[in-house]
């Protein structure tokens, strides 16, 4: 019984007072009613739904996406990390002075969020500025495989696109506008 389990974890803890006290004050609502616990079961299914999705996108669409890349990327000697943790998955391209990184996760029980960073390195220690996007997809229901592809295109297209920076702006001292008058 799940109870029972509880009451042998708290017995074999170091603090007994504090073990003798959790108990006093938790067991006289242990009893949940099972109308209570439906919605939770419900959450639940829903959840576990959600989770079948976000892994079928993962195997079945990103993983093929970002492996096809990281072989381009090493084809062509450029610097990447893929690294996983937890639920999400982490791309990150160094360049000369700028690095991008796409994180794909599960950042909510029923959406899939890309979030594309692109971080140029400033001269001095601290000086960086980034620009983030973030996308989310709804998991209730399967993604489309084209999706993937898509997103690492944009991040790609991002990453070359904040190579090439615009000539600065020319300075307009207070008062004056670019055509000449006031």
């Amino acid at each position: 019984m799940p109870g029972e389990t509880l009451t042998r974890t708290l017995r074999g803890m170091q603090d007994k007072a504090f073990a003798k006290w959790w108990l006093g004050r938790v067991r006289p609502f242990r009893e949940v009613a099972p109308e209570k616990l439906t919605a939770e079961r419900e959450a639940m299914a829903r959840q576990q739904e959600y989770n079948r999705n976000y892994a079928d996108f993962l195997k079945n669409a990103v993983f093929p996406e970002v492996e096809d890349l990281v072989q381009l990327l090493a084809k062509n000697s450029i610097i990447h990390r893929v690294s996983t943790w937890g639920n999400q998955l982490s791309l990150r391209v160094h360049l000369a002075w700028r690095w991008g990184e796409l994180v794909v996760m599960q950042s909510h029980e029923d959406a899939v969020t890309f979030e594309h960073h692109i971080i140029t390195e400033g001269e001095k220690r601290g000086d960086d500025s980034a620009e983030d996007h973030s996308h989310q997809y709804d998991l209730r229901d399967e993604l489309p495989v084209t999706l993937a592809h898509g997103e690492l295109q944009f991040f790609m297209t991002r990453l070359a696109l904040d190579l090439v920076e615009p000539e600065p702006e020319p300075e307009i001292p207070p008062g004056e506008s670019t055509s000449g008058a006031p």
